[in-house]
Order: C-alpha cells, then structure tokens, then sequence
C-alpha cells in the first residue's frame, strides 16, 4: 500500500506590535540555514522519478492545461513514469508506458509508486580516447523496438537496431531512455573530454 506524507512548512509574520530589545542573529541564521535545507529536500524529490498508476480516466496532454491538445485518454490502472513531481499547474509531466508517450496528466487523477532509482551510468563504457576534444559516442539501439533517448535538453530517436554517433561536450548529462512497454532507465553520466564511448541498449526481463 503506497503512502503519501505531505510536510509543509509555516512561516508566521505577526502584525503585532513589540518592543525589540536584542536580535539573536545566531537564532535568525540557524533559521535560514533551516530554511535553504528544506528547499535542497525539495528541489532533490522534484528531481527524483516515480512509478505511478492512473486512477481515473483522464484526458493525457500535450501541455499542463485544459487548453493544450489531448494526446489520448488513459484509462484507470495505466501504468505511467512520472518525470519528476514538480507539477506544472498541478499537472504532471509523465510518459505513459504503453506507448513511450510524453505528456501531462492532473495530478489529482495519479497515484504515486515507488521511486525509480537512477543509475550511474556504468553500462556506458570508455572504449578508447579521441582525437578532439569533445567526447564522442557510439550509441546502439539493440532492441526490436523504437527508442528514444533524452541527453539532459537533447532527444534522440533509435529505430530498432540502429546506431548513431554523436559528439558530446564534456560534461555531466542527466539521461533517460525509454520505449513502448519498457519501464525507462534514468541516471547520471559523466563524459569526460578526448575519449570515446559505447553505449548499447538491450531489454531485460525480470
């Protein structure tokens, strides 16, 4: 059974009047020290991804409005891969499963599952240095299926068996990869300059 804890905090500006007779700066940093460590707490879950299941029927959309194109209509107990919760006018940015669609979904008509551990990227090997000084990449698409892959703004699509080259700027890169009926696999990358790597995508079942 999936358990929701919701932790907000209060902060209290009284209107009443007083007389300060001494500041205790020591007191009012402990507070802002609080205070930036619950926003990293925030900013990290909203970063971090989630299975989660549809409720109810619900419109599945291009954009986090009522005004924005419908992609489909996601029945209860679809499986969905929710981004991040950081809704977006309490709309979640999720890809339904099935399909590998991305989209947005009311958040009221979700429930959240557990957390998607992301992975450090080990699969990805160096296979030997470059001449420039970009890295550079041999990515394989060793599935049946289509595939897309998120290299932190960038998106690449794979047909099934295919491979592309690509030049990547030194760097850490957030990734996510993703195809029909395939739970997504998401993580952190570092790639480093004058070397290359090998990248192969395969689909395992547990």
């Amino acid at each position: 059974m999936w358990k929701t804890v919701k932790k907000e905090l209060f902060l209290d500006v009284g209107l009443k009047k007083f007389k300060v007779k001494h500041v205790n700066y020591n007191l009012i940093m402990k507070k802002k020290a609080l205070l930036l460590f619950l926003i990293l707490i925030s900013n990290s879950i909203f970063c971090q991804s989630y299975l989660g299941m549809i409720t109810k029927q619900v419109n599945f959309r291009e954009g986090s409005s009522t005004d924005e194109s419908i992609i489909s209509s996601l029945k209860p107990y679809t499986q969905i891969f929710i981004i991040s919760l950081g809704a977006e006018n309490d709309y979640y940015n999720v890809i339904d499963i099935a399909t590998d669609r991305e989209g947005y979904v009311h958040k009221s008509y979700v429930k959240v599952g557990e957390v998607v551990n992301k992975s450090n990227g080990s699969f990805i090997s160096a296979s030997g240095n470059s001449a420039r000084y970009d890295a550079e990449a041999t990515i394989f698409n060793n599935t049946t299926i289509t595939l897309t892959l998120k290299l932190n703004v960038e998106v690449y699509r794979f047909s099934p068996k295919e491979t592309k080259n690509t030049i990547l700027t030194p760097g850490d890169y957030d990734f996510r990869a993703s195809a029909p009926g395939v739970m997504p696999n998401v993580g952190v990358k570092n790639f480093e300059n004058n070397r290359t790597y090998t990248w192969q995508f395969y689909i395992v079942s547990r």
